[in-house]
């Protein structure tokens, strides 16, 4: 009698715990299609910024633009919101359009930093030295790197 109960209980617990991980593996445009809420691995919950931080850029679906002159402005003008990171690892280098080198991820950034930054739907901010550092998160590839943006 106690096999089932523990078996159950089992398969109950494996459920459970995997479904965080079929929701990463569905396509995130689902929802956005439909008109409904935008969750995924990384929805920012906790996060009361509100969708003023969003600006004009998370409207369109080409993803983050190519000139971030505007991006590194914010960071200067209100850079007591930005704390320097580790450096990266002897002999980590960070290429644009590659994965994040394995094992390495960098630092993210914490709730104040972010809400001076802009929000792209699948990418993450993180900083690495004094570099600020965009990246897919879905796929790990380095989308921007504004070199030398953290004093």
């Amino acid at each position: 009698m106690k096999m089932p109960k523990r078996l159950i209980a089992g398969l109950g617990a494996l459920m459970l715990s995997a479904s965080p991980l079929l929701h990463a593996v569905a396509d995130p445009r689902d929802d956005q299609d439909r008109g409904g809420p935008q969750q995924g691995r990384y929805d920012n919950r906790g996060d009361n910024r509100g969708d003023e931080h969003r600006g004009p850029q998370a409207d369109r679906r080409g993803g983050p633009p190519r000139d971030f002159g505007p991006v590194r402005e914010t960071i200067r003008d209100n850079h007591t919101y930005f704390v320097r990171g580790a450096p990266p690892p002897h002999g980590i280098h960070l290429v644009r359009g590659q994965p994040l080198p394995r094992g390495y991820y960098g630092e993210r950034l914490d709730n104040r930093a972010l809400a001076h930054l802009p929000y792209y739907q699948g990418y993450e901010w993180r900083r690495m030295g004094a570099d600020i550092v965009l990246i897919a998160v879905g796929s790990g590839i380095v989308y921007e790197i504004l070199d030398g943006v953290l004093y």
